[in-house]
């Protein structure tokens, strides 16, 4: 049996990188060399790891005594999952919280699994267990954030076996503007402002629903929403239902009944949802033409992007466009 490493462990036992406290390994792999780069308004630390043949990056976005951000980039592949990790810091008192930008990942956390993207992120807690599983054959970019319930207390959430925060899409645009405010350089009071209209925003985790299925379905059952899950976050999103089907071997009216049945949606909305960010996470990279995300991303045309943008956010494109664009502190 594999011993769980501790997650918030000192860096060479010591807890900071080139002058930036560290909030622990990355949940994929051990912190191994650091190089010190210079970021868009202010140093950045950036610690790579060795994920199988491929890096990943750590680049802190904004830390302080009771507040670290983290922006995770992980290109790992390995389809089992590695060593689990005990979020157990030695300070006390810390809740992470950890949401998907862009990618994949299965999440094994205190023996539960669920599929993690952009539309479900989750909270660990002092005591927990998690061990992540890259069965998507794509690098996820992610934010870690280190709250101190000492000052974060009242707004975190609540605590709960199921530890998955449902992704609204008030929630997704509060991230992306967090991560995009940070970027750009901002301060200590802007920074945690943002952190609170993010918490603020969350949703409760879910409560697991009762069935009268029977365990062996209902694990199967699992298997094969996450299946479709990585499938999706792998493959193009322009895939057709029949098609998406065939890939995780079924038809595809059982596979659509089985997915709103585990999880509460249907699969033409998740889909929806996926393609949505995703083309907001394009937009925050600089790409400006709709007429080609449209096409990339399997909608019939630029009116049907807005449209499903619209209806996912509340907004068009070009106003998310503007939101994320870098700026100066304030915005």
């Amino acid at each position: 049996m594999t011993t769980p490493s501790v997650l918030g462990s000192r860096v060479g036992g010591r807890g900071y990188c080139g002058g930036i406290r560290l909030c622990g390994p990355l949940l994929c792999g051990s912190v191994g060399d650091t190089e010190v780069v210079e970021g868009p308004g202010r140093v950045a630390a950036m610690c790579r790891e060795t994920l199988g043949d491929e890096p990943g990056i750590r680049r802190p976005l904004a830390e302080g005594s009771s507040l670290d951000i983290v922006e995770i980039t992980c290109c790992d592949d390995q389809r089992s999952f590695r060593p689990p990790i005990f979020v157990s810091e030695p300070e006390a008192g810390v809740t992470r919280m950890l949401l998907v930008r862009s990618g994949g990942f299965l999440a094994r956390v205190n023996g539960r699994e669920e599929f993690t993207d952009p539309v479900a992120g989750f909270v660990l807690r002092q005591g927990d267990e998690v061990a992540v599983a890259h069965p998507a054959h794509t690098r996820d970019i992610s934010t870690m954030l280190d709250l101190g319930r000492d000052v974060y207390g009242d707004l975190l959430l609540p605590p709960a076996r199921d530890p998955v925060v449902p992704v609204t899409a008030a929630l997704d645009l509060a991230h992306r503007r967090l991560v995009s405010a940070c970027r750009a350089g901002i301060d200590r009071f802007e920074v945690a402002e943002r952190v609170h209209h993010l918490l603020t925003t969350a949703a409760a985790p879910r409560t697991p629903a009762r069935t009268g299925r029977r365990a062996a379905t209902v694990r199967a059952h699992r298997r094969l929403v996450a299946h479709t899950r990585a499938v999706l976050i792998d493959g193009p999103l322009t895939a057709s239902l029949e098609e998406l089907g065939r890939h995780v071997g079924c038809s595809p009216f059982h596979l659509s009944r089985v997915f709103h049945q585990v999880t509460g949606q249907t699969l033409n909305h998740y889909r929806n949802q996926l393609r949505v960010r995703a083309v907001a996470e394009d937009l925050a990279d600089g790409h400006s033409s709709l007429r080609t995300l449209a096409t990339t991303y399997g909608f019939a045309d630029q009116a049907h992007l807005t449209r499903v943008f619209r209806q996912h956010t509340g907004l068009v494109p070009s106003a998310v466009r503007a939101m994320l664009r870098p700026a100066g502190p304030g915005r």
